[in-house]
């Protein structure tokens, strides 16, 4: 079944590729024969992807509601719960430290304040939203798990919030830790895996596209389970025409594409969180000095439900807070507080809205001002031609007499925060003359060439990323490449290539040539690796042969030690016990990428292309593909657990061509046939269509219902 599923769909890319458009772009409600007011369409493509079409907007988003939990019920709980600080009542101990921040911050209080203060457009849609959540639930009450509790707008908004603190909270953490003050185990975030927590986004302006038309390429690199996963929707309404992807239980589109533009986002550096330092009273320790003098702030023990193998049972951890932010940690009569800058705005979603509903850079950049995006680098194309990249950040301004990273004094004025700086103020490149922009996490000045913002030129807050692995690959296509095509977008989009390979190969034969002299026993081996390096095309495609044998050599830590004092002994003993073990474990040294790269989704499993690394050190070395894929290493073989979370790329020109992919599919239902529909394609780097217009959907629907929307 999947491997007609997978030449079907390589078939359809390639007759989205050239054949023209059939039809003038649609970018009217009209054009895709809304239903009447009240009630909501849905249609679902051969990819079971939802296209929602109303002429109201409660219909639409209730439209939204019931379809995300049709497809994903429990994970919206499960997101709904992390949002409420509730979560490690179905995770466990180890969702504790999250919890507990959660309740520190008060983001379940934050979400319903901020309901009250939307206006009535924006309760519409969070109302509507949740209402077809809640009945598809009460549809499917017998054959839903019983833990699973129907939604409110205000828990929408609450998860929304907890998505700004997972990127921001880590901040105050480094900065405790510089500091030599470590939380409690029981309030220690985990850790993020940087070199895999990562994205790649690239945009062609027409005067390097082949096309003469810009292109954009969306690809976020995040888990493939837990909050972070993408839901795939098209959202067709009152002056509202938006496809792409959005987390569980958030109503609108994170990054995608409308009728005229497309935009995506990855993660930038700016320093977000601070650590205010208060003084407090040794005989009691709800005061605290400020810049008022003493003030109470009562301690209270917040309450926690934890599963655990032998039932749920009830932990206690206290909560105190602060004039800037939730008390954390305490030592030596010092309270140490967390400040991270949580929007104003009582709803993102009217933010992301705008942005969909712009038409041109001008209003795209307008729609940015409120500040309700709390982070990402931002990247957008249009129609018009215009290409506009910029580290986006509702950054506070910050008195230097100390640095960023330093725990700041919370009794002194000067060391508050001032307001946060204003989008104009934010690293920016409109329209390059080299014509691309480019983000791989690596910092607002490599997003281009020659005019791309500089560090000197802001204050040292602004910037921390410097250029990876993945940055010097992709500048290097690019650069050298005068006339984007359309399908070299999607090549370098997913190229696989480890450049670090071209360095490490010739050291590695180099050491065997002068080694294998003084180890003639182990000679015939040698020769082998020798021969199977020299061929190896240094890619990590399925197919590749030499990968594995060189992603085994090199991880070993005995190599990085003898590659790093150049001890050619060392670096022959690590090839040698490296080579035994692929031997051991594959039968043959030059065994394909794919026999040690593995994905899999319930009973199906296939090899997977693409590599990345989750130790700084490796991915230094250049370790990481532009399409990364990671995991665990278990008897010998990796499971891709994190990587391409989403991927979209969207031509500009006449066709309006678009495609999109999942790691597996739309449903979390193993009875459906789109649980794990998109991994062939997924596997081997390929792309589905991402239909827009209307007759591309009417031509490829799978089924279809018109829902009243109650």
């Amino acid at each position: 079944m999947f491997r007609s599923l997978h030449f079907m769909a390589r078939a359809l890319i390639g007759w989205l590729v050239l054949v023209p458009s059939m039809a003038v772009l649609a970018t009217g409600l009209e054009e895709y024969s809304p239903p009447a007011n009240g009630s909501v369409r849905v249609t679902r493509d051969r990819y079971g992807v939802p296209h929602i079409v109303a002429r109201d907007m409660r219909s639409l988003f209730y439209g939204a509601g019931y379809c995300q939990a049709e497809d994903q019920i429990e994970n919206i709980a499960l997101n709904m719960l992390r949002g409420q600080g509730r979560s490690a009542e179905y995770d466990g101990l180890s969702a504790l430290p999250l919890d507990h921040l959660v309740r520190c911050l008060d983001l379940p209080g934050r979400a319903v304040e901020h309901y009250k203060l939307l206006t009535d457009n924006d309760k519409l849609i969070l109302d509507a939203f949740a209402a077809g959540i809640n009945d598809y639930l009460a549809a499917h009450r017998e054959t839903t798990a019983d833990w699973i509790q129907p939604v409110t707008a205000e828990q929408v908004l609450a998860f929304s919030d907890y998505v700004d603190v997972i990127f921001t909270a880590r901040n105050c953490q480094e900065d405790l830790a510089k500091a030599g003050i470590r939380l409690a185990d029981m309030q220690k975030l985990p850790e993020h895996e940087p070199t895999l927590l990562g994205s790649n986004q690239f945009a062609v302006a027409p005067s390097r596209s082949a096309s003469r038309s810009a292109i954009l390429s969306m690809d976020p690199h995040l888990p493939h389970t837990g909050f972070f996963r993408w839901y795939e929707m098209h959202l067709v309404g009152p002056d509202i025409n938006v496809m792409g992807a959005c987390f569980y239980g958030l109503p609108t589109i994170g990054m995608g594409r409308t009728a005229r533009s497309a935009w995506c986002m990855t993660v930038n550096g700016p320093d977000l969180g601070d650590v205010f330092s208060f003084q407090r009273d040794p005989s009691d320790p709800a005061l605290l000095k400020t810049t008022k003098g003493w003030e109470r702030f009562d301690i209270v023990q917040e309450v926690y439900r934890v599963k655990t193998p032998l039932g749920v049972t009830e932990m206690k951890l206290p909560r105190q807070s602060s004039p800037v932010g939730p008390v954390m940690v305490s030592k030596d009569n010092v309270a140490y507080a967390f400040a991270v800058p949580l929007s104003d705005s009582p709803d993102r979603s009217a933010q992301m809205m705008a942005m969909a509903q712009a038409k041109n850079v001008a209003e795209f950049r307008k729609s940015l001002e409120p500040l309700g995006l709390v982070m990402f680098n931002i990247l957008y194309a249009d129609v018009d031609g215009d290409i506009f990249i910029i580290s986006n950040s509702r950054l506070p301004k910050r008195d230097l007499r100390i640095d960023s990273h330093s725990i700041r004094p919370g009794d002194e004025q000067w060391a508050r925060w001032q307001g946060y700086h204003r989008t104009a103020e934010l690293p920016q490149v409109l329209n390059p003359p080299c014509g691309y922009l480019l983000n791989t996490n690596s910092g607002p000045q490599n997003v281009t060439e020659a005019v791309a913002p500089r560090p000197e030129d802001f204050p040292p807050y602004f910037m921390s990323q410097q250029m990876n692995s993945r940055c010097r690959r992709l500048t290097d296509l690019l650069s050298a490449d005068k006339s984007i095509s359309w399908d070299e977008v999607q090549t370098y989009a997913t190229d696989t290539h480890l450049i670090g390979a071209d360095t490490l190969v010739p050291k590695i034969i180099a050491a065997i040539d002068e080694g294998a002299a003084q180890l003639a026993d182990q000679r015939e081996i040698l020769e082998q690796v020798r021969t199977v390096l020299n061929a190896w095309d240094r890619r990590t495609d399925v197919e590749s042969r030499g990968a594995v044998l060189f992603s085994s050599i090199v991880r070993r830590r005995d190599f990085q030690t003898g590659n790093s004092q150049s001890d050619q002994a060392a670096i022959v003993g690590a090839v040698v016990k490296a080579a035994a073990d692929v031997q051991t474990t594959f039968g043959r040294l030059d065994c394909p990428w794919g026999d040690f790269s593995r994905i899999r989704r319930g009973d199906v499993e296939l090899g997977v292309a693409g590599n990345g690394v989750r130790e700084a050190a490796l991915d230094r070395l250049g370790l990481t593909a532009l399409r990364p894929t990671g995991g665990d290493i278990k008897e010998g073989r990796r499971y891709c657990q994190v990587g391409t979370s989403y991927a979209m790329v969207v031509d500009f020109s006449g066709a309006t061509r678009s495609i999109s992919i999942l790691p597996y599919g739309v449903s979390e239902n193993p009875q459906s046939p789109h649980f794990a529909d998109q991994l062939p394609l997924y596997a081997e780097t390929k792309y589905k269509p991402a239909w827009f217009l209307p007759e591309e959907i009417r031509q490829n629907a799978e089924s279809e219902v018109v829902l009243t929307a109650k």
